[in-house]
């Protein structure tokens, strides 16, 4: 009887990875991941502020595309903001372009959903932003 269960266990134990190596020839095989990253650079239109004057940013951002199995992911990130022409009509102004640009530029390169925080106290320039980020993320071509 112990010679009978020692050699079914014995058998048992010589099958069991002849079965793991049918079993690993019929999975299918992983499909390739292909990953592209481009770096743009893109400028906004000209947006007004209403009586303040008018602003323009600069962005630069990457896109990353991923292919997977023929269906496409398109991801951004936005590394870098800047203001080549910012409200400066008055000196008040100024003063408010200079205390919340710098706060809502932050705001944009720390973005982990897909809104950002307005700045209290200004306003018409934190609507002004969104609206300039948004057209120089269009013509990036983010949707």
């Amino acid at each position: 009887m112990r010679k009978t269960v020692a050699s079914i266990v014995c058998a048992s134990a010589l099958t069991i990875p002849v079965g793991n190596v049918w079993a690993a020839s019929r999975t299918p095989t992983a499909q390739k991941k292909k990953v592209v990253t481009v770096s743009r650079s893109v400028t906004s239109p000209l947006v007004n502020v209403d009586r303040w004057g008018e602003l323009r940013v600069a962005v630069k951002l990457n896109v990353t595309s991923s292919t997977v199995a023929g269906k496409t992911t398109k991801s951004w990130k936005v590394t870098s903001i800047s203001f080549p022409v910012y409200p400066s009509h008055t000196d008040r102004s100024a003063f408010i372009s200079e205390r919340s640009l710098p706060i809502l530029k932050q705001e944009v390169l720390q973005l982990k959903g897909n809104s950002i925080q307005l700045v209290s106290g200004a306003t018409d320039t934190s609507y002004a932003f969104v609206e300039a980020l948004r057209g120089a993320l269009a013509k990036a071509g983010i949707d």
